[in-house]
């Protein structure tokens, strides 16, 4: 029993140790990357005349799906940055403009997390969806994105167009 202790004691150690070398924010702005590259095929793949497309009236269409989520950073950055979130939008609704826009998005929220201290990630803030850490703000955006890529996905596939393969 004891070497088991002993083996245990040593396992949970070493992991502590290999968990203090992850670069956290290097992690997220890798995340980041292949969300805003693979947002972007998503957004290719639907035709012009379909970026008002809605899969029932009270949703919101493709393209306001891809500006929402492309948002998404301001909003989750906010409390870190000591800013209000201001909401940007693309100069319109149609598929180029969205376009520039979920890559401008992407872009400055990349941009803006890679300047974050170590103390802003762990420092504790409040925001609309409670107190939360710096790190919980950047997990937040990440999957606020990932859901709401998913439901564009979901009007891609409502066309008959299968959705670009999930990169993660």
């Amino acid at each position: 029993m004891r070497k088991l202790f002993y083996v245990t004691t040593l396992t949970a150690a070493l992991a502590v140790a290999a968990l203090a070398d992850i670069d956290v924010k290097a992690t997220i702005i890798k995340h980041l990357k292949t969300s805003r590259d693979f947002t972007l095929k998503v957004a290719e793949q639907m035709p012009e005349s379909d970026y008002g497309f809605k899969l029932t009236p009270p949703q919101m269409s493709f393209a306001e799906q891809l500006v929402h989520l492309s948002q998404s950073g301001a909003y989750f950055l906010s409390p870190m940055l000591g800013e209000k979130p201001h909401e940007t939008q693309p100069a319109s609704m149609n598929k180029a403009d969205v376009i520039a826009f979920v890559k401008a998005s992407f872009d400055s929220t990349i941009e803006k997390v890679s300047t974050l201290t170590p103390e802003q990630l762990s420092k504790t803030y409040k925001s609309e969806e409670g107190t939360m850490t710096g790190l919980d703000l950047l997990l937040g955006l990440l999957d606020h994105t990932t859901h709401h890529r998913a439901c564009a996905e979901m009007y891609l596939r409502a066309k008959g167009i299968t959705p670009a393969e999930y990169q993660f």
